[in-house]
């Protein structure tokens, strides 16, 4: 990765500015692992996002499906940042039920939202699918922020900054990856086997589930072109795992440092999605784009930059979850 000309410690003051996050004390799970060289398992990005957000006098929401273990991350980082206002907001995005209801517990206590950061995720995960009906990694990574996405977009227009003398521009950040370009060669909604593709390989329905975020950021930009909607690949990032990916295959304890060679630690790591969650460099024209580490503008897949496409997989989404009641 190349080395950041993006400061951390020079960020704007976010006093007054409300932020949700999701998987906002970790970061990507995996529970099934193999060599990867795309946005190698990255573990606890979130959590740096959050500390950072926090030490700018953000208020920041994690949205978890574990109140106990995001419960101890705020206490972890109120120990390095005595004034950090951070709170949990329990869901569980393997379940939509669960996202709605994390929804509205989350607009009983803020009629704000200042930036949507869809940031949880799952990686190479057998072939399972959740409440829905829906493929664990679909769900998990694209359809469930869709359904967020969509519940909070009213707050979101609706909200604008007290400390700045101009309404504030609200930000979608999703964070996909490259691999969406490097594992998928063949995407549409009108495929008989889409959204499940249960014959294809795990790591076909990762990269699927990630170019779905990408295109979903395009959709946005179109549907809500005051909202700034961006995605971004977060890039490599240190991870210090052990039991997880190290013990998928024997080779891989030997891989992993070459993988994460010259790559930043998890705070520096987070660079890319502070930069398109708060960032003065970027604004409402570049509505739509995708971003490379760390903040450089960057082109997404042949797939992801078909606006066609955007269009279809909007429009399966809505009915999708219209179906489903949602």
């Amino acid at each position: 990765m190349p080395k950041s000309t993006f400061d951390l410690s020079k960020l704007p003051d976010l006093t007054g500015q409300v932020v949700l996050v999701t998987g906002g004390h970790s970061g990507l799970q995996v529970l099934l692992s193999s060599p990867c060289f795309f946005d190698v398992l990255i573990l606890h990005r979130g959590l740096a996002t959050t500390k950072v957000l926090a030490r700018q006098h953000a208020k920041v929401y994690i949205a978890s499906r574990s109140v106990q273990k995001a419960g101890s991350a705020i206490q972890d980082i109120k120990k390095e940042i005595a004034n950090a206002n951070v709170a949990v907001i329990e869901m569980d995005l393997s379940d939509l039920d669960s996202v709605k209801r994390g929804v509205e517990e989350f607009l009983r206590q803020e009629d704000k939202l200042h930036i949507l950061i869809n940031n949880a995720g799952i990686m190479c995960t057998p072939y399972s699918t959740t409440p829905q009906g829906i493929e664990l990694q679909f769900q998990t990574n694209y359809l469930s922020h869709h359904l967020l996405t969509r519940l909070l977009l009213p707050t979101l227009l609706a909200t604008s900054s007290p400390t700045s003398p101009s309404p504030f521009t609200p930000r979608i950040i999703n964070v996909a990856s490259d691999g969406h370009a490097k594992l998928v060669s063949t995407f549409s909604p009108s495929f008989s086997s889409f959204p499940n593709l249960e014959h294809e390989s795990t790591w076909t329905r990762y990269g699927t589930s990630k170019l779905c975020q990408v295109l979903h950021s395009k959709s946005l930009a179109t549907q809500y072109p005051n909202v700034l909607s961006v995605s971004l690949h977060p890039g490599t990032v240190k991870t210090g795992l052990s039991a997880g990916p190290r013990g998928s295959t024997a080779w891989y304890k030997f891989i992993q440092p070459l993988v994460e060679l010259g790559a930043p630690g998890p705070e520096e790591g987070c660079a890319s999605i502070v930069f398109c969650a708060v960032s003065d460099k970027i604004g409402i024209s570049d509505n739509g784009s995708y971003f490379l580490p760390v903040g450089k503008k960057g082109n997404a897949s042949k797939l992801a930059e078909d606006p066609g496409l955007a269009e279809e997989l909007w429009v399966w989404s809505e009915r999708k979850l219209s179906e489903l009641g949602y």
